[in-house]
């Protein structure tokens, strides 16, 4: 009986996004406005996790400026949640109008020496929009078949949102494959001789009993993910960094910066604090358009790390 009240809420939701999906997304971006961000902050939603998290980020800006930050990243957020909903039924050549690729010879060079590579890409932008990678009609991305791209994805909470979510990302059958973070190991060593690109979220904060790095980053003592470094450096990948970059209103472009070549011959610790110093330089550029509601810092270093 449980099993057929969640698939009944499922439909219904599903049916319900579908719906509005189907409205042009200028449209989309005022109901946000309206019915997430108003809301929101009005409500306050995690307004002092929000404004702590900048004021520690940024000590060099006065409480007005951390306060208009919060604001863009509200109205940005409401962005976000509008396109998410246009993605569940947006055509791929709508998608592609709104989705670059730059800086794809870091990835072509790889390709061409037959590596496997790490992606590690921040909150940033709208991630969803990395689905234009597979794509109807997209048969390689930066040289690599399509079917060599996979996205490591981590279980939420909710499994409605979960299933709406893994739903949204594996629409087109054609394209990549989607990995639960519990088996991408296994997945990687059975696929070890096959090349391939693996897109990790490695920003957010370690859980209580994950492995972490400690280190700097954005001007506090933090904690990062040790999952995708201890991955790239178990099976000798090459490691890169992704970031989507907004270039419009809808519009991004995923951005490519080589971290190594090869993580097996680098120290425990050095690939994930490469990427907290490229992810840092793009979060001053563009500091709204990072996950600043994400409680980052729940958990810190100790002071014997």
């Amino acid at each position: 009986m449980k099993a057929i009240f969640s698939r009944i809420c499922f439909l219904v939701v599903y049916t319900i996004i579908c719906l509005f999906s189907l409205l042009p997304l200028p449209f989309l971006y005022g109901l946000s406005f309206i019915f997430i961000v108003l809301p929101l902050k009005i409500a306050g939603y995690r307004r002092t996790v929000v404004t702590v998290n900048m004021a520690r980020s940024f000590p060099g800006k006065s409480y007005g400026e951390i306060q208009r930050m919060a604001g863009d990243f509200y109205r940005y957020l409401g962005r976000l949640f509008a396109e998410t909903v246009w993605l569940f039924t947006a055509s791929g050549k709508s998608v592609l109008k709104r989705f670059s690729i730059e800086d794809c010879q870091v990835m072509e060079r790889l390709w061409e020496k037959g590596k496997s590579v790490v992606v590690m890409l921040p909150h940033m932008g709208n991630w969803e929009f990395l689905r234009a990678c597979s794509c109807p009609g997209q048969e390689t991305v930066c040289g690599y078949d399509v079917q060599q791209l996979h996205m490591v994805y981590q279980r939420v909470n909710s499994p409605l949102f979960d299933k709406l979510m893994y739903t949204l990302r594996n629409r087109y059958k054609t394209g990549w494959k989607i990995l639960e973070s519990r088996s991408v190991a296994r997945y990687m060593a059975k696929h070890r001789d096959r090349p391939g690109i693996y897109a990790m979220i490695s920003d957010q904060c370690p859980g209580p009993v994950g492995r972490s790095v400690p280190g700097m980053f954005l001007n506090q003592p933090t904690l990062m993910i040790e999952g995708p470094e201890a991955l790239a450096r178990k099976f000798g990948m090459a490691v890169v960094y992704g970031v989507l970059r907004e270039t419009g209103k809808g519009r991004y472009s995923l951005h490519f910066s080589l971290i190594t070549e090869n993580a097996a011959g680098t120290n425990p610790g050095e690939v994930s604090l490469k990427f907290a110093q490229m992810l840092e330089k793009d979060i001053e550029r563009n500091p709204h358009t990072w996950l600043w509601s994400h409680k980052r810092w729940k958990r810190i270093p100790s002071r014997k790390a």
